[in-house]
C-alpha cells in the first residue's frame, strides 16, 4: 500500500514539473507587467479598462468562430504568429485581454481562447452586433496566410490589411506588402515614418525597420544599381530628407539614431540617389570623420561612396582650426542627447580643446581629450 502511494505521489509530482516545464517554455511570462495599451482615454476625463471588456461579448465572437469552422490554434502557434505578426510577445504581460495598438479602433488579442478580436467600425455601438466575416477571414489570414481569406479581406477591409504591414511592420508575406505599397503616398512623410519605424514600448523610442526599407529596394526599385551615374526610377525613397531632419531634431526619441540616418543614406546609394549624403558632407565639414571614426555602420556602400567617390574633402579644409570650450561659467556640461535636461557625462573646462564630430544643428557632436563623446551647444565653443 505504501509502495502505492508513493507511486501516486511520484506521478503527481512528475506531472505537475512537466506542466510548469510547459508553462515557463512558452512563456516567460511576467505577472507583474501590465499590457501597455489597455488603459484608454476616452475623452472628458473619461478612461476604459480593457480588462474589464464583456465577457459575454469575447464569448459571442468565439462562438462565431466555432460556428464557422475556424480552426483556433494551438498555444505555440498563437504565441509565434502574434509575436511575428504584430511584434508583442503577449506571454510577457500578466492579461488575459491584451491591446495591440492604441487606436479608435483597435486589434486585441484574447490570449484564453487564441484569437485576435477586431473592433468593426461598422459595427460600433450597435448592441450585441458581431461582424463574423471579418473575424473569422482576418484570424484565418493571421494565423494561417489563408489565401482565400486574404482575398476577401483585400476586397472589403483592406484597411485592416494596409495596418498589418503599417502600423505592425509584419512583411513576411510579400503579397501582401505589394499590395500594401501599390496605392502607398511615399511623399507623405508622416505616413511614411509610420511605415518604417516601430514605437518600442519598452524603450520608448522608434527602432527602425530595416526589413521594410529592404522591401521598398526590391518591390519599388526592382533591385540596386552598380554605381551612381544613374538613379533608378521610383518614389519609395522621396521622403527621406524629411525624415533625416525629423531624427536629427528629436535624436533622443531614436533607439540609435546616427545610424539610422547612415542607414538611410545607405539605401538611397544602393539605387543610386546620391544628393542627400552629398548635401549633408558638403553642409557638416565634420560629417565624414564622424562616419570614419564609425566604420561607417559597416555600410559597405556608404563607404564606397565617401571614400572613393565623393568630391569634396571634408577634412582638408579644417585642419588648420581648434575649437575650445568658451562658457561664461568657466565651463560646460558634456551631454548624452541634444537637450540641456540630458545626462551630464563630463564637465569640461573653458579653453578645453575638443574635436567637432558633427556641426549640424544647435547642438555639436564633440570628443573631449579623454574620449568622450557627447553634445555641446555650438555657442559654447570657440574656433580658433
Amino acid at each position: 500500500m505504501k509502495n502505492i502511494i508513493s507511486l501516486i505521489i511520484l506521478l503527481l509530482v512528475s506531472c505537475t514539473g512537466k506542466t510548469d516545464s510547459k508553462k515557463n517554455n512558452l512563456g516567460n511570462s511576467n505577472d507583474s507587467k501590465d499590457a501597455p495599451y489597455n488603459l484608454t482615454d476616452l475623452g472628458d476625463g473619461k478612461k476604459f479598462n480593457y480588462d474589464t471588456l464583456s465577457v459575454d461579448y469575447i464569448n459571442r465572437l468565439k462562438t462565431s468562430l466555432i460556428n464557422n469552422n475556424f480552426k483556433f490554434p494551438d498555444e505555440q502557434t498563437f504565441k509565434k504568429r502574434t509575436l511575428e505578426v504584430f511584434k508583442i510577445n503577449l506571454y510577457d504581460y500578466k492579461n488575459n485581454i491584451i491591446v495591440l495598438r492604441p487606436a479608435m479602433f483597435t486589434e486585441i488579442a484574447i490570449k484564453e481562447s487564441k484569437f485576435i478580436l477586431i473592433e468593426d467600425e461598422e459595427t460600433d455601438g450597435i448592441k450585441n452586433a458581431v461582424n463574423e466575416n471579418l473575424e473569422l477571414y482576418y484570424n484565418s489570414y493571421v494565423f494561417y496566410e489563408d489565401k482565400i481569406a486574404f482575398n476577401w479581406l483585400k476586397s472589403r477591409y483592406k484597411q485592416q490589411l494596409i495596418d498589418l504591414v503599417v502600423q505592425y511592420g509584419y512583411d513576411s508575406d510579400k503579397e501582401l506588402v505589394r499590395f500594401v505599397f501599390k496605392n502607398f503616398d511615399f511623399d507623405d512623410s508622416v505616413s511614411f515614418h509610420d511605415l518604417i519605424f516601430t514605437y518600442d514600448v519598452k524603450s520608448k523610442k522608434y527602432i527602425l525597420r530595416e526589413s521594410i526599407l529592404n522591401d521598398i529596394e526590391s518591390i519599388i526599385y526592382k533591385g540596386t544599381v552598380e554605381g551612381y551615374t544613374e538613379a533608378k526610377e521610383g518614389n519609395g525613397y522621396n521622403s527621406f530628407s524629411d525624415i533625416i531632419e525629423k531624427i536629427r531634431s528629436n535624436s533622443n526619441n531614436y533607439l540609435d539614431a546616427e545610424k539610422y540616418i547612415a542607414f538611410l543614406y545607405e539605401k538611397d546609394l544602393r539605387v543610386g540617389v546620391v544628393g542627400h549624403i552629398e548635401s549633408n558632407l558638403s553642409k557638416n565639414t565634420k560629417y565624414k570623420t564622424f562616419l570614419k571614426e564609425n566604420n561607417y555602420f559597416n555600410l559597405k556602400r556608404l563607404q564606397d561612396y565617401v571614400e572613393n567617390v565623393y568630391g569634396g574633402d571634408s577634412d582638408s579644409d579644417e585642419v588648420s582650426k581648434i575649437f575650445k570650450i568658451s562658457d561664461p561659467d568657466g565651463f560646460t556640461n558634456l551631454r548624452k542627447e541634444k537637450n540641456s535636461s540630458s545626462e551630464i557625462l563630463q564637465k569640461i573646462n573653458n579653453n578645453a580643446e575638443v574635436e567637432v564630430l558633427d556641426d549640424s544643428g544647435n547642438w555639436w557632436l564633440i570628443k573631449t581629450s579623454s574620449g568622450n563623446k557627447g553634445y555641446v551647444y555650438k555657442t559654447k565653443i570657440k574656433v580658433e
